[in-house]
């Protein structure tokens, strides 16, 4: 099975499995993104913490139901590795080394200059520059293990594994082919989710940074209503100033980044041209008020008008483009 960054494959679908939800899209036409349907299904609390499946029998039995309903028993599926498991970082490589060698090289560096948090991982990577001694690569690595478990347990509920992307990567595709961004800017994509944010940068149309943010939200006080497309509506019924709060600390936390950007990956010689909001928080205008009171640059939310899919969908569309030629 591929993991990495092939032509479109109309057999295939585009499914997540996050810590609280599974959602999938059917495409006709990604290059128009003609949907031909969708479906999502909200999770007990518990089942996935971070990634890790720690209730595999219960989720599996909500899949199967998933893949019944949805009716999708049989085919090939796209799905993205959970961003909490995920490790992204630069390295150099020899300048003399080909595309193909590269690959074996990061291998031969496992434990010495190239250090991760599991003993079996999986490898894709970006080339970023190339001087006259390096090449710089963003390299994306995952435990074969935790890909091995999810590819397992789409198996067992009668779908195909092929694929293993980033979400990061699909987000941007979306925002890519939407022309929100050009190859000059320097992109902060921030996707808020009800566990955590995603946060990427991306330059020349190439990741540079990455981040995961964790929420520590109460579940319990969020509401899902069911709509008759099979789309839920989302809704905060706790305190509502703790989100708000929540979401300044997390604001924070984000400005030192932004600042980190600039100041030490680019030495002050750049900084954050744009951001783009997105994901499945209600509380997007809020934030973008709040960005926009204190960055003095573009702050939107990836609005689509081709298509009727709420906001949490824009990963699933972005995954649905993996194969199409954007440029």
């Amino acid at each position: 099975m591929k993991f990495g960054l092939s032509l479109f494959n109309k057999k295939r679908i585009n499914l997540i499995i996050q810590d609280h939800v599974i959602r999938y899209i059917d495409m006709k036409q990604p290059e128009q993104l003609d949907v031909k349907s969708s479906g999502e299904r909200y999770l007990p609390e518990g089942l996935i913490q971070d990634g890790v499946i720690t209730d595999r029998e219960t989720l599996l039995n909500i899949l199967e139901e998933c893949v019944e309903d949805w009716g999708i028993k049989g085919r090939e599926v796209q799905f993205l590795i959970p961003d909490s498991k995920l490790v992204i970082r630069k390295h150099q490589v020899p300048n003399n080394l080909n595309n193909e060698e590269i690959k074996g090289y990061l291998y031969m560096e496992l434990g010495s200059t190239i250090h991760l948090p599991f003993e079996d991982p999986v490898f894709e990577y970006v080339l970023l520059e190339t001087n006259e001694e390096n090449k710089e690569i963003l390299l994306f690595a995952a435990s074969e293990q935790m890909v091995s478990e999810y590819s397992s347990l789409l198996s067992q509920a009668k779908l195909k594994p092929v694929v293993a992307d980033v979400s990061c990567l699909s987000l941007y595709r979306l925002i890519f082919m939407n022309r929100l961004v050009s190859v000059e800017d320097h992109a902060l994509c921030l996707q808020f989710e009800i566990p955590a944010i995603q946060l990427s940068i991306f330059h020349h149309h190439k990741p540079y940074f990455f981040n995961h943010l964790k929420l520590e939200t109460d579940f319990k006080s969020w509401n899902f209503n069911q709509y008759n497309s099979g789309v839920q509506h989302i809704r905060w019924e706790g305190d509502p100033g703790y989100v708000h709060g929540l979401i300044e600390d997390k604001l924070v936390e984000i400005d030192r980044i932004i600042n980190y950007y600039k100041f030490t990956i680019n030495h002050g010689r750049q900084g954050i041209t744009k951001v783009i909001l997105s994901g499945e928080l209600p509380e997007l205008h809020y934030i973008q008020e709040r960005m926009q009171q204190k960055l003095d640059i573009p702050v939107l939310i990836l609005n689509l008008s081709d298509t009727q899919l709420p906001q949490q969908f824009d990963v699933v569309l972005g995954l649905g483009l993996k194969e199409v030629q954007l440029c």
